[in-house]
């Protein structure tokens, strides 16, 4: 077995333990060797305050994957929170006709204690060699939120949020 093949072993056992722990029904998302994932929200107030920098309302914020059922870690980083999109399960995936890729959808949810926003990730998945289903690069193209389309700009997707003085969404 070459080095590689090794790797993507041991990376699909991982995945295959992570997904199992979490999720009481099938979620199998596809072995990726790399991602471009990155989600990066800037929680503002009505008056443009980092409310992230508030510890009673960071303390509130949890991300959940829909299909995984899990929770989704995070970082705050330069006022903003900051993880990577779910992927998409397999049986999700729709492939071109050359089995060279693949697209698919995620769905999120952020809370901010009370509230909600639900995000809906739209991946593009290339194969290292097609036709295989294991080894290629996952990207996160755009997200849509609220009916807006926000599109990857580098090596993440940036989406600003705005709460009210009570604490509410305003978009």
């Amino acid at each position: 077995m070459d080095f590689f093949a090794i790797k993507a072993s041991v990376l699909a056992l991982v995945v295959a333990l992570i997904v199992t722990s979490c999720s009481k029904e099938e979620y199998t998302p596809l072995n990726t060797t790399a991602k471009t994932c990155a989600v990066e929200v800037e929680c503002v107030g009505e008056a443009g305050e980092n409310l992230l920098a508030d510890k009673s309302f960071s303390e509130t914020v949890e991300i959940r994957g829909e299909a995984s059922h899990c929770s989704i870690p995070f970082q705050i980083r330069n006022n903003r929170l900051c993880f990577c999109a779910e992927l998409p399960d397999q049986s999700e995936m729709k492939w071109s006709d050359d089995k060279r890729e693949a697209v698919g959808v995620s769905r999120m949810t952020l809370r901010f204690g009370k509230h909600k926003a639900s995000l809906k990730c739209y991946m593009r998945y290339v194969t290292n060699r097609p036709p295989a289903a294991a080894g290629g690069r996952m990207i996160l193209e755009s997200l849509e939120y609220n009916g807006a389309n926000y599109r990857r700009n580098g090596g993440s997707v940036v989406l600003r949020l705005v709460f009210s003085k009570g604490g509410g969404l305003m978009q």
